[in-house]
């Protein structure tokens, strides 16, 4: 429950479920406003950051600045940053997420170390990067202005500049 009036948010009103005061910082204007909605696990959301629609965060997942997350589930280590738009999808595994990244259309991002030779390398997708209705999975690394839309991507693939890779329903990756 709100304590303070910020932004849209009055005090009194009902956010979302925490298992910790720790998850929403106290500054900034982050919440978590659909009571349907459920972060824990050692999730830190804060900036300006918005939480919308059942969405699940668990898991060391991080989110900051001008975030907005809608009925989607992020988990196990991602970090989230800037002014990312993630709807009605699933990210999982230590990745990183940033710029004005947009992710939507039942899209899975899973993230995995240690399946190449690069053990260290992250999946990424950051710019300007569009995924919808697709996978991203592995070590993966979208930016620029790429476009991906009902496609599969894996292992260390670059997708980049101004490259558009476009499936159809049909292939339903």
């Amino acid at each position: 429950i709100a304590i303070s009036d910020f932004n849209d948010v009055i005090a009194g009103t009902a956010g979302g479920w925490i298992d910790r005061e720790t998850v929403l910082a106290q500054e900034g204007n982050c919440w978590i406003y659909d009571q349907n909605a459920i972060a824990f696990g050692g999730t830190v959301i804060s900036g300006n950051t918005r939480i919308t629609g059942t969405s699940v965060l668990w898991g060391e997942v991080y989110a900051t600045d001008n975030v907005w997350i809608d009925n989607s589930e992020i988990s196990q280590g991602a970090y989230i940053s800037d002014s990312v738009t993630i709807h009605d999808s699933l990210v999982c595994g230590q990745c990183r997420i940033f710029g004005h990244a947009l992710i939507n259309q039942h899209s899975m991002i899973v993230a995995a170390q240690g399946l190449t030779p690069d053990h260290q390398l992250l999946l990424q997708i950051y710019d300007r990067a569009r995924v919808s209705a697709s996978r991203i999975v592995h070590q993966a690394q979208i930016y620029g202005d790429a476009v991906i839309r009902y496609a599969f991507i894996e292992h260390r693939a670059e997708v980049f500049d101004f490259a558009s890779i476009e499936g159809n329903e049909e292939n339903n990756v």
